[in-house]
């Protein structure tokens, strides 16, 4: 069984958004463009990476039934292999 943020960095970047706003909070002043491009890259990293843990756990669903035909999987990177990609 793979754990629920397949091993990607997922609490640690809620960790590091969830620092950088509360930073803000008690700021005074204006937020800077670096500061808020900073949180937006997180919160968008954040979404990619539970897009990718949405997939990957359907398809490992998919995988536990038993009329389910084999797939392929889309991402090589993480050690799966497509048939297209596997060694001959």
């Amino acid at each position: 069984m793979y754990p629920s943020d397949h091993g990607l960095p997922l609490i640690q970047l809620k960790e590091r958004r969830r620092e950088l706003v509360l930073a803000l909070q008690n700021r005074v002043g204006p937020i800077s463009d670096d500061e808020l491009k900073q949180i937006a890259g997180i919160q968008q990293t954040i979404s990619a990476f539970e897009d990718v843990i949405a997939d990957l756990d359907y398809e490992h669903s998919c995988s536990n039934d038993d009329n389910a035909e084999p797939r392929a999987y889309p991402f090589p990177a993480f050690g799966r292999r497509s048939a297209v990609h596997a060694p001959a």
